[in-house]
């Protein structure tokens, strides 16, 4: 039913860095709607682009990953949070499949996605509407 595809980076503290780290999913079979915007401000032009996602349970590919609450994610160790994603303020999503690893030690950092990629998101809300006809989760990104 649906068709597209989204890059997730969940954010994860890994204490032994004591720094955040991002682990990358690849999500196909969702819908994504995208608003296009930008405010005038003083100093220029700031990005004011949305986008609702919406993740059905039904047909999902998540690459053999599990989901789990953002609160079991946190307290995954960094072998067991390969086989899991989940849906998590501060999250970013990137629309389509991208090959790029998140790396805050090195060049590859969240700036840097924003600059090489179109439609880079933040995510906002995670709204669960898990019961009815189509359980799914609708996630709102700026």
């Amino acid at each position: 039913m649906f068709e597209d595809i989204i890059t997730i980076f969940n954010k994860k503290y890994d204490p032994t860095k004591r720094d955040y780290s991002y682990i990358r999913t690849y999500l196909t079979g969702v819908n994504i709607e995208k608003n296009k915007a930008v405010n005038v401000i003083k100093s220029g032009i700031e990005n004011a682009s949305s986008a609702t996602i919406y993740i059905p349970l039904e047909n999902l590919e998540s690459q053999d990953k599990e989901y789990i609450s953002p609160k079991q994610y946190q307290n995954l160790s960094s072998e067991e949070v390969v086989n899991y994603f989940t849906l998590q303020p501060g999250d970013y999503v990137v629309v389509g499949m991208v090959d790029y690893t998140i790396d805050l030690n090195t060049e590859n950092t969240i700036t840097k996605l924003k600059n090489d990629y179109d439609d880079v998101f933040e995510i906002l809300i995670i709204d669960d509407k898990l019961k009815g006809g189509l359980p799914h989760w609708e996630v709102a990104l700026k």
